[in-house]
């Protein structure tokens, strides 16, 4: 009866071509507003998508070099086999489809310079626009321009175009949001073979989309069992056990993965989490995450307000959007939170693009619900959207303009400055991943400590270093010979100087030490340590100043200094 009752309204909107709509106190919204109203919000959001395109491409020219995360994975895409990616998967972060799809796209031919590869990253960029615009839409959102100038535009967005599967991760489960509703409107079994390719796909891009699967999942199972209609409760759930299946094999490398993760864990309290969130979606201080966090007032409050009312044939598809956004939501934050305490790793702001999108596009409708009856309230919502583009423009502009890194530049550097019986070190020993790919000169490296695999990420070899007795002492053999023989030694990264009176930290084979298994600590007693040899013996210290254009991505701005003579 319910369903019946469904399908009429839904026949009767389309045949009076959406002159009319309802909102959460069941007032008619008459159409003068409408037409009154819409041509400023098109031409807003055509506005914001000319900026965000422009953006993007900005993004893409001035990306530069890759930096070591994006080198790591378009390494292990260019192993000999499949095979050999599998088995590679536990030195990076995400499962196997990523890594296909750079190479494929490198074996089509793009694999040639960075700029070739980039374009990958612009398209998966642009395409989160569409995924945003399409998930808004198939939620009953008319434009969604709150999604537009709190997600889009954000400086952290703008890792979306980076080589690696976030990205691609973000756009997957903007899919599978707005293909599980379109499921709810019209149950086809070409939509839900194409909700099921969306999941899978998701979840095999990125672990922790997992998470916001089964909190879609979970939010779709509440409609069917709210509609009492178990075909809708019976599919999203084995869509869920489905997609929690594909992932299983993937056990075996997280237990890999745990032999030697320990020593980038770290105590996480969910305060901890929620300040990394906050500066995520607020790289430039707090309005913003105030404005995200009313926003999500005003939602959760509309959400409730549609449940709230008596049941009637007005409200019926209403009732089932709040509750699918409802527990989409709720589940989001407290799995994805909960996923990332479990985990114990330290995050950047671009681990929470997947959480951040899916919660955009349902504050976005919740916002819209409420803007739907009110002439004002749809002004009000293009007053402030435009007022947060142009609050947040600067910050977006510059991240536009940031190179990944600036190691690329001082391999170049170094071709020509060094001689071949000086040697470079460089700090860290993750660093040595870009600095492989781009350094082609005579000299000999080495990185601190040095380690046997510069082709990807090996914390697995930097764990065995951490329990040596004397784990650099290579690196300063290497280091005083260097010197004593009248050549220079080039270092690539922060070392940590000592000031007068201070004595380097020396620390026992881990987890002997106070600091037990933290990699942190280490890395400070090696540099502290390779520092005072400079400090104590070196006759010259001198830092070379490379002129950027652009900013450099804090993550991989490297100093280079050059260190002569040899004091007895």
């Amino acid at each position: 009866m319910l369903q019946k009752k469904r399908t009429k309204i839904t026949k009767l909107s389309r045949k009076t071509n959406h002159s009319f709509r309802i909102d959460a106190s069941g007032a008619d919204v008459g159409p003068k507003y409408i037409k009154q109203i819409k041509w400023l919000e098109w031409g807003l959001a055509a506005i914001l998508l000319l900026v965000l395109i422009i953006l993007h491409l900005l993004v893409f020219l001035h990306s530069g070099g890759l930096w070591r995360d994006e080198v790591n994975s378009v390494n292990i895409s260019k192993l000999t086999s499949i095979t050999d990616i599998w088995h590679k998967l536990q030195y990076d972060s995400f499962p196997i489809i990523w890594f296909l799809l750079l190479r494929a796209w490198i074996f089509i031919g793009f694999g040639g310079t960075d700029l070739a590869l980039r374009v990958l990253g612009l398209i998966i960029g642009l395409g989160t626009l569409g995924a945003l615009w399409f998930a808004g839409r198939a939620l009953g959102n008319r434009l969604p321009v709150i999604s537009l100038v709190l997600f889009a535009m954000s400086p952290t967005a703008f890792f979306c175009d980076s080589l690696r599967a976030y990205g691609l991760g973000v756009l997957l489960i903007l899919l599978s949001l707005g293909t599980m509703w379109r499921v709810f409107q019209n149950p086809t079994p070409w939509r839900m073979v194409v909700n099921t390719v969306c999941i899978l796909l998701s979840v095999q891009c990125l672990y922790r989309n997992s998470f916001l699967v089964f909190a879609i999942c979970t939010g779709a199972v509440a409609v069917g069992l709210y509609r009492r209609q178990w075909k809708l409760t019976i599919f999203p759930l084995s869509a869920g056990i489905l997609a929690a299946v594909s992932v299983l094999p993937y056990l075996g490398i997280v237990s890999k993965v745990s032999e030697w993760s320990i020593i980038m864990k770290g105590p996480m309290t969910l305060s901890f989490i929620f300040g990394k969130f906050k500066s995520a979606i607020d790289p430039a201080g707090t309005l913003l995450a105030w404005t995200w966090f009313i926003l999500a007032l005003l939602a959760v409050f509309t959400f409730i307000r549609i449940l709230a009312k008596p049941i009637s044939d007005r409200f019926l598809d209403q009732r089932d959007m709040a509750v699918f956004l409802f527990t989409t939501m709720f589940l989001s934050i407290v799995a994805y939170m909960g996923f990332l305490k479990i985990l114990s790793y330290p995050t950047q702001s671009w681990y929470y693009l997947p959480l951040m999108a899916v919660l955009i596009v349902i504050l976005d409708k919740g916002i819209d619900v409420i803007c739907e009856k009110s002439f004002a309230g749809r002004i009000i919502r293009i007053v402030c959207a435009i007022g947060i583009a142009v609050f947040i423009f600067t910050n977006s502009w510059n991240a536009a303009h940031t190179r990944r890194t600036n190691i690329d530049i001082l391999a170049a550097k170094l071709e020509t400055l060094s001689e071949k019986d000086d040697l470079i070190v460089v700090y860290q020993a993750y660093c040595g991943v870009t600095f492989a790919r781009y350094y082609k000169g005579a000299a000999s490296w080495i990185t601190l400590p040095e380690i046997d695999d510069h082709s990807v990420h090996r914390a697995d070899m930097l764990k065995i270093k951490m329990m040596e007795e004397e784990p650099i002492k290579l690196v300063l053999q290497k280091i005083t010979k260097t010197l004593q023989n009248g050549h220079r030694v080039l270092v690539v990264g922060r070392l940590d100087f000592l000031h007068p009176g201070e004595s380097p930290l020396h620390l026992p084979p881990a987890p002997n030490s106070p600091y037990g298994w933290s990699e942190g600590a280490y890395q400070i007693a090696w540099s502290q340590q390779v520092a005072s040899i400079f400090q104590a013996y070196g006759k010259t210290i001198e830092e070379i100043t490379i002129l950027m254009d652009n900013p450099v991505n804090l993550f991989e701005d490297m100093p280079l200094l050059v260190v002569k003579g040899w004091r007895h």
